[in-house]
């Protein structure tokens, strides 16, 4: 059985390696990737499709609710966590719709953004045995 993964989308590199950093400590035995766009992620969910999606709402060319509308739109249905430096009820509404399972609001504590990936990554192996 392939090892349980996590892709990781934010154009800010600082804040992909803070995250990638922040799971590895845990010590678990996940896969972690990193890009920096939607359109490297579109390209690697074509080979791979992780248990859990975690991408930032503002990028350029494409945030993240058009990601995620593509992520949908080809079927995948992975575990998705959209964080976002503003809320709005755009952002609440299309949430619901594109089944986004956390939408979060910076600053997230990484405590808090730790338990809820360690938590969404045990019921996916818990569920892929």
């Amino acid at each position: 059985m392939p090892e349980p993964s996590i892709l990781i989308i934010d154009d800010e590199h600082n804040q992909r390696l803070m995250l990638e950093q922040a799971f590895q400590v845990l010590k678990y035995n996940w896969h972690i990737a990193t890009v920096a766009t939607g359109q490297h992620a579109l390209e690697f969910l074509s080979q791979s499709t992780p248990n859990l999606i975690i991408t930032d709402y503002h990028m350029p060319m494409m945030d993240g609710l058009e990601l995620i509308t593509h992520i949908r739109q080809q079927g995948i249905a992975s575990t998705i966590i959209l964080i976002t430096a503003y809320s709005s009820p755009m952002l609440d509404e299309a949430a619901q719709n594109l089944q986004i399972h956390h939408y979060l609001t910076k600053p997230v504590p990484l405590s808090i953004l730790r338990d809820i990936v360690t938590t969404t990554m045990n019921n996916a192996h818990y569920h892929d045995d």
